[in-house]
């Protein structure tokens, strides 16, 4: 019970470290791509570069998961995080493509780590504990997230994009060297070839697609969150550009959002879970396409702001109970393929947000798009509910009905 304790507090303070950096990064590279070219467009498809590759990748991703120990995927993730990070300065300088083609690495390389990541807590939990767990690593991450965000703005602003990167660098070197202290749990699939357990990725979409919690929170991650993703890169044009805010206003924004993660971290962490994880996920779903009309409505930044926090909130309900029920799937040689590819859908979904998001910013106006994101998102989301709402009715139909006899 002891080496859990402590293996958890590992992968807590690793992934804080490797969040604080990250969060910096990101208002320094909002900052840097809006200067270089004005547009939301561009911010948008900087963001879709690092998602689209974890598709790409995540059923090699969930093999590898698979066939080799978590903790070793995870801290060479890290190092080869750390040393992409070091080089954004440097080459974002000579051209736009590099910064595309850098965050398209770490979108790799976090396609290895997440599966890794969640996998482990997995194994290291007790069942009855897992999301709980998921609401402590919740927690853990966006409170580094709420730090980095404080500091972000002041850094860009008084050292420069130089020092925030080797930041960023720096703290992923750290939580490399922390997981290095975890157990050496064994592969579920260690003798497994790898090449075959990549050609087996059509097996494992079927027997996930055919479990109908796992394909209702599949279709929930593909289409309404896709829709909810189109916000962000119009969150940063919404205090760059329409409120006409800086570095230090657009820091503040992340900061106050991040809190809204935090809070929700610690709200999920006391919530007595019981029945459908699907349910968590739709419900919290609800209150976010909610909150994302009313930002399109509202006429203040700071009204705004508070709309964000709180969908953020309702945000850490969809990821931990998603999160949760793809945990729950009990012991199987293609437990991280399942997982991984789970994790890769959703980061396809988020990068045709983003993508869609930072397109229709331009077309339709930022503001506007979080109306049309709350609303579509809604739509689809309560049409896929709907159909698994009958469906469960239907299997306890069957359940209960008497047997027939000659």
């Amino acid at each position: 019970m002891a080496a859990r304790k402590n293996s958890m507090a590992l992968i807590l303070i690793a992934q804080a470290l490797s969040t604080l950096g990250t969060s910096v990064t990101t208002v320094a590279l909002a900052v840097m791509v809006f200067d270089r070219t004005g547009s939301v467009l561009h911010m948008g498809g900087v963001l879709a570069a690092s998602t689209v590759p974890v598709v790409v990748v995540s059923i090699l991703g969930g093999a590898l998961v698979d066939r080799y120990p978590a903790r070793g995927l995870m801290v060479a993730a890290d190092v080869a995080r750390a040393l992409l990070v070091l080089g954004m300065p440097y080459l974002a300088g000579l051209s736009v493509s590099y910064i595309y083609a850098i965050s398209a690495g770490m979108g790799v390389f976090s396609a290895l780590f997440n599966p890794s990541q969640i996998k482990m807590v997995g194994e290291l939990t007790p069942p009855s504990q897992l999301m709980r767990a998921n609401s402590h690593l919740s927690i853990a991450r966006d409170g580094a997230e709420l730090g980095g965000y404080l500091v972000g703005g002041a850094l860009v602003a008084s050292v420069g994009y130089f020092v925030t990167f080797a930041v960023d660098a720096l703290s992923y070197g750290v939580s490399a060297l922390l997981l290095l202290g975890l157990p050496r749990l064994p592969a579920s699939a260690s003798g497994a070839e790898l090449g075959a357990m990549v050609k087996e990725a059509p097996r494992v979409i079927g027997g996930m697609w055919g479990r109908v919690p796992l394909r209702v929170n599949m279709l929930f991650a593909l289409i309404p969150m896709a829709f909810v993703m189109m916000s962000t890169p119009n969150a940063y044009g919404l205090a760059l550009e329409v409120y006409g805010r800086g570095a230090q206003d657009l820091a503040l924004m992340e900061t106050v959002t991040a809190g809204g993660w935090i809070i929700g971290g610690l709200v999920a962490g006391r919530l007595n879970y019981r029945g459908d994880r699907n349910g968590y996920v739709a419900v919290c779903g609800l209150c976010i396409c909610l909150c994302f009309i009313g930002v399109s409505l509202c006429g203040g930044f700071w009204p705004a702001v508070v709309l964000l926090a709180l969908a953020a909130v309702a945000n850490v309900g969809v990821i931990v109970g998603s999160m949760t029920l793809f945990q729950e799937v009990e012991p199987r040689p293609d437990k991280g393929r399942i997982i991984a590819l789970r994790a890769g859908l959703g980061q396809f979904s988020g990068a045709v947000g983003l993508f869609l998001g930072g397109l229709l910013g331009q077309v339709v106006g930022i503001r506007n798009v979080f109306s049309v994101a709350g609303s579509a998102a809604l739509l689809t989301g309560a049409v896929i509910w709907v159909g698994y709402v009958v469906w469960r009715r239907r299997t306890v139909s069957d359940d209960q009905a008497p047997e027939l006899t000659a």
